[in-house]
């Protein structure tokens, strides 16, 4: 017979005495368990009720969610249920390992390649699908609790304590294992990871809370001595520091306690040292995104916290702090005008309106006006509205967008016009983000023409060879690769930011990348339709620099181009269809992106001959193409690249000029340089001084690090903005 856990003395003492926090004065002071509120008591509480039931009778959309629920627990009404024989296994396990492409499942022991219709079976990827099958289950039982608490139809409640039963019964038969199969701390029983079984425990607990008044005293005991504590075990058994994983560890072991009524467990989750109050303090940003800049990783970070901080609201507890909102707020500063985020480090393109139902407790639990604008581009089906949505929530509303700069998180935004027609730009320079970094410093994405232009490669599933083998090279992204090898994890600087009169601008660096190489980028959006840029490079001794840019849709090769071979380097040898071109007198390519006019991408003569490499990237698997070009200059010690992106049909003419010093001679190109836009007679004049000094060009004198002047024929430099 298996032994209660020593966690139930805890719950019990706890029950009888009343519990204080046991970092006194150190973290938040909890309610004793006798203060908690009768169950349900996480995803709602019983004063609930009737609301939930008035947004159903009255709001369409609470109303198709609810019969979806409804639909679905009639299902599992009729399905015997029936476990699966063992853990499952990791999901970035589930692609092809030479396209990278995501399977498809055609069985549970058949597994298809997309891309050449290649079939795999057995491990680990039969263990994937059983992974899946125990989520389902988990769900099975949270929507069979959640009908049944607005139905009150008692058969709903004895097929979810069926399922939780059967799980009290088995887990603690199921071995440990990890990714690798080995039982290890790290791993769990469920899954493969303390994370897998903390996603899946949540979600368990949500169901147990919902029929938890329907069980007797001895069922109760069986859920938490067989299932409940153990699980919780489990996953406190793997320490960790500031980290996604760690947040949904304090979450799961968090949540098991307020159901429990086990207050050491709520302690241990939101005060421990790296409990919820410890990961708000270190993990937010200033700015607000999470720190591994990833935003898939910032999303799935929320995800974790939202179940455990609203199950804390209804015990009394305030969670919904100013770090917490800072995650709500930075999507929308920081998103494109189609409301995506970039596939910075370790994540996919993220749709924010995909996350809106997280937006469901931020507008009810904070209020802020912008989160209806989320709310009201997405049908609203989901558990957090119709467990807790508000019905104010009007159609249409937008966000507006606007330039800014985010020092904390290292991004500078860049944006003229608003919807489908605005031209937006997100360079990337600050913190590496950790594990889930990518050494891609000063790399940027692009939106126009009301799609992703230049676009960030992203990530693979990290189970499969071209995940470091493409997507974690510098090569693939929109930077400074130097002698095709790939930087080093650095944190770059902003030195200069401008917005105002129709253009915007910045100039960053992108810190110790490489050994004695300072890499400098400056771009600006100028009249809503140009993308002008400068790379500066000082190196102290020679390198080859190649400089990327990749854009969706179709590229016209140069004219007089000969085939050119990669080199069988990290990231290089998934390059394709690769020609060269040796010019002096700059390039201009043409991208057809599926509708006119077409998009130009301009490079200034250089003061030498250029090698100018055309081709095409890997997309989301190696069949999936982007085509690019990068600007090669060989042997180099410095560099002062100008070159610009038009999308409005129109190619400009584009050039780099000199400043002098203020004895009339020329500097540096790599210290101070200007970079010269022109369409017709008139442009614009970009200047870049790094040094600071006073310095000029075209009869204007200035000290500023970065100037942006109209030109127009006949007429003296009119100053639009500059940065000290």
């Amino acid at each position: 017979m298996k032994q209660p856990f020593v966690f139930r003395m805890a719950a019990c003492f706890a029950a009888l005495t009343g519990f204080v926090s046991v970092m006194e004065g150190a973290g938040l002071v909890l309610p004793r368990t006798n203060d908690l509120p009768a169950h349900p008591r996480l995803l709602f509480t019983e004063k609930d009720l009737p609301v939930i039931q008035q947004r159903i009778s009255g709001q369409p959309w609470a109303d198709a969610h609810f019969k979806r629920l409804q639909a679905s627990a009639d299902a599992w009404l009729k399905r015997d249920i029936q476990l699966p024989p063992r853990g499952g296994q990791w999901y970035h396990y589930y692609s092809c390992p030479k396209h990278g492409a995501r399977l498809r499942q055609e069985s549970p022991t058949r597994h298809v390649c997309p891309v050449d219709r290649e079939v795999f079976t057995g491990y680990p990827y039969d263990d994937v699908v059983l992974m899946t099958e125990h989520n389902n289950l988990a769900v099975a039982a949270r929507t069979l609790g959640i009908v049944y608490q607005l139905t009150r139809k008692p058969e709903y409640a004895a097929k979810a304590r069926e399922i939780l039963l059967a799980y009290a019964a088995k887990y603690q038969d199921y071995p440990l294992h990890d990714i690798k199969g080995q039982a290890k701390v790290g791993g769990g029983k469920v899954g493969p990871q303390t994370l897998d079984e903390s996603t899946w425990l949540i979600i368990m607990l949500g169901g147990a809370d919902m029929v938890w008044s329907t069980m007797s005293d001895a069922e109760r005991r069986r859920l938490a001595d067989g299932l409940l504590y153990p699980a919780a075990q489990v996953i406190r058994n793997h320490k960790m520091g500031i980290h996604n994983i760690q947040c949904w560890k304090n979450s799961a072991v968090g949540m098991t306690g307020l159901l429990l009524g086990d207050m050491a467990l709520v302690d241990e989750a939101i005060n421990g040292p790296n409990g919820y109050l410890a990961q708000m303090r270190q993990g937010v940003s200033a700015d607000g995104p999470w720190y591994e800049n990833a935003w898939g990783y910032h999303f799935y970070t929320m995800s974790a916290l939202a179940p455990f901080v609203e199950a804390a609201h209804h015990c009394g507890i305030n969670l919904y702090g100013p770090e917490f909102k800072r995650m709500f707020d930075a999507p929308l500063r920081l998103c494109m005008p189609d409301l995506h985020l970039p596939a910075f480090n370790d994540s996919g393109t993220v749709n924010v309106v995909q996350g809106a139902s997280l937006y469901e407790l931020a507008f009810t639990r904070y209020g802020e006006a912008a989160y209806a604008a989320v709310l009201s581009r997405y049908n609203r089906q989901s558990e957090w509205a119709l467990l807790h949505g508000r019905t104010d929530v009007k159609r249409g509303q937008e966000l507006p967008m606007v330039s800014g700069n985010y020092p904390a998180t290292g991004n500078a935004i860049l944006c003229s016009g608003q919807g489908t027609n605005a031209l937006w730009l997100c360079l990337d320079y600050g913190p590496h983000g950790g594990g889930h970094g990518h050494p891609d410093k000063l790399g940027f994405v692009t939106y126009g023409r009301g799609r992703i232009l230049a676009p960030d490669p992203g990530t693979a599933n990290y189970g499969v060879p071209i995940q470091s083998a493409w997507y974690r090279t510098t090569i693939a992204h929109n930077t400074l690769t130097v002698d095709e090898t790939s930087q080093r994890p650095a944190e770059g600087k902003c030195e200069a930011f401008v917005a105002t009169n129709n253009v915007a601008a910045v100039t960053a660096t992108a810190g110790n990348i490489y050994n004695g190489v300072e890499f400098r980028r400056t771009i600006a959006l100028l009249n809503g339709a140009y993308l002008l840029f400068v790379d500066q490079v000082a190196a102290e001794r020679e390198h080859t620099l190649d400089f990327a840019y990749y854009n969706h849709g179709k590229l016209t090769h140069p004219p007089n181009a000969q085939p050119f071979t990669p080199s069988q380097k990290p990231g290089y040898s998934h390059l394709r269809d690769c020609q060269s071109v040796v010019r002096a007198d700059g390039l201009q390519l043409q991208w057809d992106i599926g509708t006119p006019p077409p998009l130009h991408w301009v490079g200034a003569p250089a003061g030498g001959p250029v090698t100018y490499i055309t081709g095409t990237g890997v997309g989301a698997h190696t069949e999936d193409r982007v085509p690019m070009v990068i600007t090669r200059l060989p042997q180099a010690r410095s560099a002062a690249l100008v070159w610009a992106v038009s999308v409005n049909g129109t190619a400009p003419a584009v050039e780099r000029v000199a400043v002098l010093d203020s004895n009339a001679q020329p500097m540096p190109g790599e210290k101070a340089t200007a970079a010269r836009l022109r369409v017709g007679n008139s442009g614009y004049l970009v200047v870049v001084n790094s040094t600071g000094t006073p310095a000029q060009i075209a009869g204007q004198k200035t000290n500023a690090r970065l100037a942006i002047y109209a030109e127009h024929p006949n007429q003296a430099l009119r100053l639009l903005a500059q940065s000290p």
